[in-house]
């Protein structure tokens, strides 16, 4: 058996196909002939992995972004955040001490984006107002991710007329030979200096037989990230006006098992994961007269067991299937400990949340004159969540519980039906799907709510249309319109909060159901010289749920304000992207590997209401970059501008309002011999001083601390990749 090479392409033929595909759109130019073929490596992969048939119609009839686990390698990727830096329509939000919170997708984030790991949906954002809990949706390491994918807008199998994020571990066919038995090991480290974090990371995969296992084992280490002013370690000026990050020490693992069986029909397999990140922070910029000595402790844990099955099986009902049945359990805990008004306090909150989820994914090719597919699938999702809230005064020996909302279960069904039909010989194609969904969530009041609330439940049915063409022979119009639906939140309805500083959260448990309206419609070029794609898309949202809503109710004991989440009558979201890329070599002659690639992203969203902006909306983005891989992918290097637009004063209203920023990143890899990889990067080369709209936007513009809420200065990464 050949040895196993860490940028190995001696696997050919249609099991790659998948991700060259995927190459396409965030590297490497498309091309028309062999001679001209110019692509970056992938992972190995043994066969393709399953993707169900609404998958690939939301890549065709839509703007979607794609990265593999190379790509994320050879740019030093080392957390969430750095899965899709370079696109500009999609960027990580942050929870400050709490970490990373999810994905805003063309200027929504939280739980309006859906986000999937191997079809289980990540527990939901828990994140009110208060700076003592924050619960999170990113609980998986990057280094157990085979791709990232985002299909933005609505499609029919997630059923909303929101952006979706689809996570992908990695599986044993990623490593091993395509038949026979075999084994697989590599070990992997690095380093980042912006928070001195180190990792360790090893993948042991084996075929035996019928049998495939994978294991997948990641430790990170370091300090809480630096700003442009430092890391804050030797800094210990309290209060709001503190330029440095509260310092502290950051800490994750990560354990993936996957074992399958192979059988004539495909795959029956498990899975295991076990991931849990850590926190200890000192919080220097909480402290001021009345509150010293702050500190948190904050974990959040995630655990989960599932058993699946895809395959092929001609029937008269289907030709291909997927099912899966998950348990998964997220727990957060932050506590927080301070000296409050000279007494010893400690404030422990919790939320966690349960699920079980089967879901099922059906597809048949039929011919009556017009080839079609048919798919259809089904989602049954149960979530169990609790809160609660544990208040110590350690001096004189007390506790204090309550919760911020009542324990309850949400029950969810989902049900869609997908028709593609082909056109003029395969030119272009038209697909309408339908789909119903249904939620019912029960609620166990007790006596540590504010009060009792009622359950909810709601339904709808919802569709889209989707559509391509073929003008000529490489260029592509592409769309899809339809209605979407969203349910309100287990947080949006029942989170109740009376903070005892002069303000207070009301919940809201007669939130109506979000609807929306969606179109997008573009046009992709693929030939020799690269690719290029060109997408504008609109959305009117009505019965807009939004946070953060002034309420009047009680003003003489709440002279701050009061706040709840409630429905806007209509808002809308429209905006255009552009991404392309360019195979120098074809274009200009010069050496085989030169490419360049750009993407570019405009978003604008209003609240038709008050003729406000939507806080969550981005700045205008775009990224360019240079770069060059050896024809035998031993080695390669990148330089990446990212080029972000000024914040209006308008539109931050009184938050603070961001400069335009120019960024450049460095990036390179190299294979020493068969079996080591070094890879490494310098990031933001040019040490500008910067500000991230999603950081600030809560921030006042006239905050003493501003300087706080800085991006890290020039920093780099670096690591090593042994393939045994």
């Amino acid at each position: 058996m050949q040895p196993h090479l860490p940028t190995s392409t001696k696997r050919p033929g249609y099991a790659l196909l998948p991700l060259t595909i995927a190459s396409l759109f965030v590297i490497s130019p498309a091309q028309a002939d062999d001679k001209a073929a110019f692509s970056l490596p992938n992972v190995q992969v043994t066969a393709e992995p399953f993707v169900s048939a609404t998958e690939k119609t939301a890549k065709e009839t839509g703007s979607v972004s794609v990265v593999d686990a190379q790509q994320l390698n050879n740019t030093v990727a080392y957390s969430a955040k750095d899965l899709f830096r370079y696109d500009p329509s999609i960027l990580t939000t942050s929870n400050g001490r709490f970490g990373l919170a999810g994905f805003n997708v063309r200027g929504l984030d939280d739980n309006r984006i859906s986000i999937q790991l191997d079809g289980v949906e990540m527990a939901e954002n828990y994140g009110p107002s208060s700076s003592y809990l924050d619960a999170g949706r990113l609980s998986a390491d990057i280094a157990s991710l085979s791709s990232a994918s985002v299909v933005k807008g609505g499609n029919a199998q997630q059923g909303s007329g929101f952006s979706s994020v689809a996570l992908r571990l990695h599986a044993p066919q990623d490593f091993l030979n395509p038949s026979g038995d075999d084994t697989y090991a590599s070990v992997q480290g690095g380093y980042r200096s912006d928070s001195e974090g180190f990792f360790q990371n090893i993948k042991l995969a084996a075929r035996q037989g019928d049998y495939e296992s994978l294991l997948v084992a990641t430790h990170r280490d370091g300090n809480a990230t630096e700003n442009y002013h430092g890391s804050g370690e030797s800094d210990s000026t309290s209060g709001d006006g503190r330029t440095t990050p509260d310092p502290g020490d950051v800490d994750s693992y990560d354990v993936l098992v996957k074992i399958q069986k192979l059988n004539d029909l495909g795959q029956v397999g498990i899975v295991a994961q076990k991931y849990r990140s850590s926190s200890e922070l000192r919080l220097f910029s909480l402290e001021n007269a009345r509150y010293g000595d702050y500190s948190s402790d904050d974990t959040l844990t995630r655990a989960r067991l599932g058993l699946y099955q895809d395959g092929e099986y001609q029937s008269a009902l289907f030709d291909a299937f997927h099912w899966q049945i998950d348990w998964q359990r997220s727990e957060t805990v932050n506590a927080t400990s301070m000296v409050y008004n000279g007494y010893n306090r400690v404030v422990e909150r919790d939320f966690d949340q349960t699920t079980w989820q089967l879901k099922t994914d059906f597809s048949n090719q039929i011919d009556t004159g017009m080839p079609q597919q048919v798919a259809y699938g089904l989602t049954l999702k149960r979530d169990d969540y609790t809160s609660l809230s544990q208040d110590y005064n350690l001096d004189a020996n007390t506790l204090d519980e309550s919760r911020f909302s009542p324990p309850g279960t949400a029950t969810r069904f989902g049900l869609y039906l997908q028709d593609r039909l082909s056109l003029a010989d395969e030119r272009g194609s038209l697909t309408p799907a339908l789909r119903f969904d249904h939620y019912e969530y029960d609620l166990d009041n007790d006596n540590l709510t504010s009060q009792p609330y009622d359950g909810a439940e709601g339904q709808a049915l919802t569709g889209q249309v989707g559509g391509t063409w073929n003008i000529t022979s490489g260029t592509e119009l592409f769309g899809k319109t339809g209605i979407g639906f969203r349910a309100p939140s287990y947080e949006e309805l029942y989170y109740d909060h009376n903070a005892g500083r002069g303000y207070r959260i009301v919940a809201n448990p007669d939130l109506d159901d979000e609807h929306s309206h969606f179109a997008e419609f573009g046009i992709r070029k693929q030939g020799a010289l690269g690719s290029a794609e060109f997408t504008g898309f609109y959305t009117d949202y009505r019965d807009f749920i939004e946070s953060s809503v002034s309420v009047s109710i009680d003003p003489t004991n709440y002279p701050i304000g009061e706040f709840t989440t409630d429905n806007v009558d209509r808002a809308i979201i429209r905006g255009a992207e552009f991404k392309g890329q360019l195979n120098l070599h074809q274009a200009f002659g010069v050496n085989d590997g030169w490419y360049a690639r750009t993407a570019a992203a405009y978003i604008e969203g209003k609240n038709l209401d008050d003729g406000g902006t939507i806080e969550s909306i981005p700045p205008i983005q775009a990224v360019a970059a240079l770069g060059y891989e050896a024809p035998d992918h031993r080695w390669g290097s990148e330089l990446a501008g990212t080029f972000v637009n000024h914040v209006s004063a308008y539109d931050a209203e009184d938050a603070y309002a961001p400069s335009a920023y120019q960024l450049y990143d460095l990036t390179g890899h190299m294979t020493l011999g068969d079996h080591l990889t070094v890879r490494g990067g310098v990031f933001n080369l040019l040490d500008k001083q910067y500000w991230v709209w999603d950081d600030v936007r809560g921030v006042s513009a006239s905050s003493a601390g501003i300087d706080r809420y800085t991006q890290p200065g020039r920093n780099v990464g670096i690591s090593a990749e042994y393939v045994f």
